[in-house]
């Protein structure tokens, strides 16, 4: 399966919902957002959330600046 991870094509390992995702890529969970096709996903749902062929997914880290 090939998916769009932040512009770039990507294809997961294992990796079969957003949550898996998030541990394949070794993702802070408390600091991360994600977006699919443009629209932000509650954390509660990253397990019920598919991967699908040709899917957009966006990762935003919070950063701590100032």
């Amino acid at each position: 399966m090939n998916i769009w991870l932040n512009e770039q094509a990507y294809s997961p390992a294992s990796a079969s919902d957003l949550d898996a995702l998030v541990r394949e890529l070794s993702l802070p969970q408390q600091s991360v957002a994600i977006a699919i096709n443009g629209e932000i996903i509650p954390r509660g749902q990253w397990q019920q959330t598919p991967l699908t062929e040709g899917i957009q997914v966006a990762v935003f880290q919070a950063i701590a600046g100032g």
